[in-house]
């Protein structure tokens, strides 16, 4: 569903007629009918402004921000979901630049706006893929298994594991298909990433081993599924073994730097601030040493502190906040964990985010039972309900 019949239906459904929405925006009534019929297209601030008004959680936002192709790309995409038998490389490629557009919206706008758009585009890709044939269907089929991979990482953030699981598998056929290394070794360390939300360290462990057995895969996939190795080691409390992997994930991630037009698309949020902060993931479950605890905090700090404002504010940044939190609860700092815990607190209110929502409840728990009496932590309460 598109951003045209999207707005039509909420409309529908909250009462409010073009006259009305034009109103309350304001603007003329038959801007709204244009909107409505597809034949305008909302700008971004439009967007997000009409979202607000019909209470859509950022999904309309999303939608208008996906819909950012070039005029022929539309049209070849509606061309090729009427003759699916007859995909060329240029729809495969608007293809390919709806998802880039999607992952970069799902930055500003968390993962439960964009996830009903992307799970839309999905199911339309799939259909292709079952007609495809021929010279095309290799790159099709890579652009799908991306495609449920991205899928599979939204559905996991917002806490819907056994759909991440089904996309991934769904995302790996299709990889294996097209032979990319990159994507087989994606999908497998996200099953992983699946595992460490869920607080279990041996599959962390031997899936983030399993995404690292490929010599052929680009350096930063061995990087990210090393230093989510790290972090299985660090849940088991293995302080040497994760320390290594670190070690192993700073060596990959500077290889991937020197050879950064290998990279897939995918991995356009890789830097040293990126890394920087997986360090402090990790050894901040040894917080209680006061040598990690300083690192952990460094690390996260300083990490937190390279990444571009817009990711600092983005969902997956302001989990971040969350585990430098946790240190500072870890290591007894009543202030700032309460601080940094409601910086991330606010992210939730702006972007709705089940994911961050499920990290801060248990970490507020933890903190009210260690000072009821503390009102940085009352005020986190607050924030949450």
């Amino acid at each position: 569903m598109g951003f045209a019949e999207r707005l039509a239906e909420l409309m529908a459904e909250r009462g409010i007629s073009g006259r009305g929405l034009a109103r309350l925006l304001p603007c003329d009534r038959s801007y709204v009918s244009l909107l409505t019929q597809g034949k305008r297209r909302a700008s971004p601030q439009m967007a997000a402004r009409i979202d607000a008004l019909l209470g859509a959680g950022g999904e309309l936002a999303a939608l208008a921000a996906a819909s950012e192709t070039a005029p022929g790309d539309r049209e070849r995409l509606a061309w090729a979901r009427e003759h699916p038998r007859r995909v060329d490389l240029a729809a495969v490629e608007s293809l390919a630049g709806v998802l880039a557009a999607q992952r970069h919206a799902e930055d500003t706008l968390g993962s439960a706006a964009i996830l009903r758009p992307v799970m839309a585009h999905l199911a339309a890709v799939g259909d292709l893929v079952t007609e495809a044939c021929g010279p095309v269907r290799a790159a099709l089929v890579d652009v799908a298994g991306q495609w449920a991979q991205f899928a599979g990482w939204l559905n996991a953030s917002v806490r819907k594991d056994a759909t991440a699981i089904r996309l991934c598998d769904l995302a790996l056929g299709w990889a294996t298909e097209a032979g990319d290394v990159n994507m087989v070794s994606q999908v497998v360390s996200m099953k992983g990433h699946v595992a460490w939300m869920d607080g279990h360290p041996g599959p962390v462990i031997g899936l983030s081993q399993a995404a690292q057995r490929d010599p052929r895969a680009f350096a930063g996939q061995h990087a990210i599924s090393a230093a989510q190795e790290a972090r299985g080691h660090a849940m088991t409390g293995d302080a040497d073994a994760a320390e290594r992997k670190l070690d192993d994930a700073m060596a990959s991630a500077q290889a991937a730097d020197e050879q950064h037009e290998e990279s897939p698309p995918w991995l356009y949020y890789h830097s040293p601030a990126y890394f920087q902060l997986q360090r402090g993931i990790v050894l901040g479950y040894f917080a209680k040493t006061p040598r990690y605890r300083d690192i952990a905090l460094a690390a996260l700090e300083t990490g937190y502190a390279g990444l571009p404002p817009d990711e600092q504010a983005s969902e997956w940044g302001a989990a971040y906040l969350v585990h430098m939190a946790a240190v500072h609860e870890r290591s007894g700092d009543a202030d700032r964990a309460a601080a940094v815990a409601l910086d991330a607190a606010r992210v939730v209110r702006q972007t709705g985010s089940p994911r961050l929502r499920g990290m801060l409840g248990p970490q507020h728990r933890r903190m009210a039972a260690r000072w009821p009496d503390h009102p940085g932590v009352a005020m986190l309460g607050e924030a949450l309900t």
